[in-house]
């Protein structure tokens, strides 16, 4: 989202552009000074020049403050900014001020931030030395991916008789990528870290239910006697265990639908946004653990494809891939991903596709194509329930128009139970469930198949 060109920022532009603001102290002594020599006007009429000959020393006093204040060319305001910043992330923002006035200033700072971003903390205020630096911040949270938009770094020094604000910008103007899911991916990590403080994902690996050796251990009670290592047992005459890992370097692929059917909202985001949210945590957890991750976008086109790789940078290219996607309302051509996917895969892989079931119509590429990966590839289906559907045909109608709209809403769950149903009769793995619950449901697919060895 690109915010510089917003009727509200275009009016902050032009307020900033103006030299100078009279100070609240400006305005207090103004209006005492007029409330207190007014009166003076009622009993000598005559006397109406002492009220404005001292409104206009004010004024004279304001104007001497604007020339001997401190120059704004002599301040320099610097926003190095962190990288990446993640939606629904808070982010500390430092801002360095250079004082080269020759003279103690206090600071105002507006920082032109995009318009998708919420601000804590501004804005931002200081006092800083003469010939000396500082260093202040506030705290930015993005709400929406996609690109932002920085501006200059505006800012307002108040003059020595505390009068006039003086204004000054220093050009700081940027775009920011704002990624995706990274919070969410936090939130996993601490909920599946383990006390002896080892690596979160990589404890998803649980040793013992896989098909890959990793090492020897003594025997303890509870192991499985099918893992003893009888020869290491023979010869130092202790029981003895194999410890498995799950299999790695295989190959996970995921087909993530950006279509019509994601545009549709639920709880105020888009089921691209929390496909994508399940994909790129998915995405990251088998990185982790070792296999190697694919992606293709799919709309009437291909949008985006990496082929998979476990090595290092291939998640920050999968989220500079997808982190600016927008769902279209055209219908996604998967002919053209999972005809000839096949092929471009050379291994067996985990397809996984993020999607969502209306009716037959609308699904047909989906379904015959992803019937097609099987039995070279294993095919995964994820596709995202409608809540606010389910509610209507779960409901109690109260008229007419409600009964009306809950027999749409339960021949369209229909449908989607149908498609469901053709699609796990012929071995297509699919998993249903709500856009907020889609994230963490995935991910336990995905382990639960490493762990029975599917892939």
């Amino acid at each position: 989202m690109k915010s510089g060109g917003s009727p509200r920022r275009a009016r902050a532009n032009s307020i900033r552009s103006m030299p100078l603001f009279f100070s609240g102290r400006f305005f207090l002594v103004f209006g005492l000074v007029s409330a207190g020599l007014l009166p003076t006007y009622f009993v000598y009429p005559g006397a109406l020049w002492m009220p404005l000959a001292v409104n206009g020393i004010i004024l004279m006093a304001a104007l001497v403050d604007f020339v001997i204040g401190a120059s704004p060319k002599k301040i320099v305001v610097e926003r190095p900014l962190p990288f990446p910043l993640a939606v629904d992330r808070s982010h500390e923002i430092q801002l360095e001020i250079a004082n080269r006035t020759g003279q103690p200033v206090s600071l105002t700072i507006r920082d032109d931030f995009p318009e998708q971003c919420r601000a804590e903390s501004y804005p931002v205020k200081g006092i800083v030395r003469p010939g000396s630096g500082a260093r202040l911040a506030y705290r930015l949270t993005p709400l929406e991916r996609g690109n932002g938009e920085f501006g200059d770094a505006h800012f307002w020094v108040l003059g020595r008789l505390g009068l006039v604000w003086k204004h000054g910008k220093t050009p700081a103007a940027r775009t920011m990528k704002f990624y995706p899911g990274l919070a969410l991916i936090e939130r996993h990590r601490l909920r599946l870290s383990r006390p002896q403080g080892l690596d979160p994902i990589r404890s998803l690996v649980r040793k013992g239910v896989g098909s890959e050796f990793d090492s020897l251990r003594e025997y303890s009670f509870g192991d499985d006697s099918r893992l003893i290592h009888w020869g290491t047992t023979a010869r130092k005459g202790k029981p003895v265990v194999r410890v498995n890992r799950l299999e790695r370097s295989q190959t996970v692929f995921v087909v993530l639908d950006a279509g019509r059917m994601m545009t549709a909202r639920v709880l105020g985001r888009t089921k691209l946004d929390y496909g994508l949210d399940a994909a790129l945590l998915l995405a990251y957890a088998a990185l982790e653990i070792g296999d190697k991750v694919g992606l293709m976008v799919v709309g009437q086109d291909i949008q985006a494809f990496l082929a998979p790789s476990s090595g290092p940078g291939q998640f920050g290219r999968i989220l500079d891939a997808t982190y600016a996607l927008a769902p279209k309302l055209e219908e996604p051509r998967f002919y053209r991903a999972l005809s000839d996917l096949s092929a471009k895969l050379k291994r067996r892989a985990l397809v996984v596709i993020f999607t969502d079931l209306i009716d037959e119509r609308s699904s047909e590429g989906l379904l015959r194509y992803s019937m097609a990966l099987i039995p070279r590839h294993l095919p995964l289906v994820v596709a995202m329930s409608d809540t606010e559907v389910v509610r209507i045909a779960d409901g109690i109608p109260e008229t007419m128009e409600d009964l009306y709209r809950q027999g749409v809403a339960a021949e369209m769950l229909e449908r989607r139970e149908k498609l469901i149903a053709r699609l796990g009769s012929a071995g297509v793995m699919v998993l249903s469930t709500q856009p907020e619950r889609i994230s963490a449901a995935a991910l336990d697919r995905y382990l639960e198949i490493k762990t029975k060895n599917r892939l």
